[in-house]
Formats: C-alpha cells, sequence, structure tokens
C-alpha cells in the first residue's frame, strides 16, 4: 500500500513541476550566383562552383558565431525583446545551412523571433561578410512544443521503490518490537 502511495505522490510532483517550452526553428542556406561562372571565369580567376561551396561550408561556424555574437541580434532585439540565451545557432557538418533555434515560455514569441533573427540575417549579413553570397530563408519558423522537467515515469517507479523499501522497514521494525516484548 505504501508502495503505490509513494508512487503515486512521485507522478504527482513530477507532473507539478514539469513546464513547458516552445521551440522555433528556421533555416537559412547561403548561396552564390553560380551561372556567372562560365568557362572563361575559371580559367582566369580559377574558382570554381564547388571551390565556393567549399568556402562557404567553411565559413558556416563564423556565420553562426556572427549570427548570435553581433548587429544582427542586435537589430533583432530592436524589434522584439528576447534574450540570447533563447537562442541556439548551428550548423549541421559539411552543409551551407544555418539552423536557428528558439526557446521560450510563449509560442508566439518563439516563431517571431525566429523568423525576425532570420529576416535580420538575410538583411544585414552580406553587409558585415560580403563573401558569405547571398542570405535565403530555407525554412520558416515552426512551433514545436517541448516539456521540461523530471519524468513522471522515473519519479513513480522511485517513489514505488522507496515505499517499498520504507514499508520493509517498518515490517522489520514492527517484527523485532514484538520479538523484544
Amino acid at each position: 500500500m505504501a508502495a503505490l502511495f509513494f508512487a503515486i505522490a512521485g507522478f504527482g510532483i513530477a507532473k507539478i513541476t514539469e513546464s513547458k517550452t516552445f521551440q522555433a526553428s528556421t533555416t537559412l542556406t547561403i548561396s552564390h550566383n553560380y551561372s556567372k561562372l562560365d568557362q572563361s571565369d575559371e580559367k582566369e580567376n580559377t574558382s570554381s562552383a564547388y571551390d565556393l561551396t567549399q568556402s562557404d561550408i567553411l565559413l558556416q561556424n563564423s556565420i553562426a558565431n556572427l549570427i548570435k555574437n553581433s548587429s544582427i541580434m542586435e537589430n533583432a532585439k530592436k524589434k522584439v525583446h528576447f534574450s540570447s540565451s533563447d537562442i541556439n545557432v548551428n550548423s549541421p557538418d559539411n552543409t551551407v545551412l544555418i539552423n536557428i533555434n528558439v526557446h521560450t515560455t510563449n509560442s508566439h514569441k518563439s516563431v517571431k523571433v525566429a523568423n525576425i533573427l532570420a529576416k535580420s540575417t538575410k538583411k544585414i549579413l552580406p553587409r558585415i561578410l560580403p563573401a558569405a553570397g547571398k542570405v535565403i530563408v530555407a525554412k520558416k519558423a515552426s512551433q514545436t512544443v517541448k516539456y521540461v522537467g523530471p519524468s513522471s515515469k522515473k519519479y513513480s517507479f522511485v517513489g514505488a521503490i522507496f515505499g517499498l523499501v520504507l514499508s520493509g522497514v517498518i515490517l522489520l521494525w514492527n517484527d523485532i518490537k514484538d520479538r523484544l516484548k
């Protein structure tokens, strides 16, 4: 009986301390106009679409840092208030994609911040880093709900184990008391 009581108590504590956070994600890509590179340009400049793509891939981490720590972020903060700690900017390895993830406690704010940050990047990045090329918003922000907090299954299990141990200790204590009489 005690195991059941503590399992229910553990489940209740886990549910009470659980909270929702909303995540919005947007994806940017950097591109160049490769059609301008014709055969004669390739021979003179020794650059190719492949070389430009490789340089873009090498720039991705720098671009991600620029988004998080520069006037791009400040420009977005002028339009909507948010904390820099709410933002995560990363680039998957060997891609020209940049993912912007925003975590807040308000679903609409997450989407709004992600989209405004993407627009600010599109507007300001070519001025800060002209070699980066053209910024394209590949995927606008969409929201997902994420529950944060202790696992209710884990707390229920720990509560049940605690209840069993407590029951065993109480039974053992009563048995010892009865034998000593």
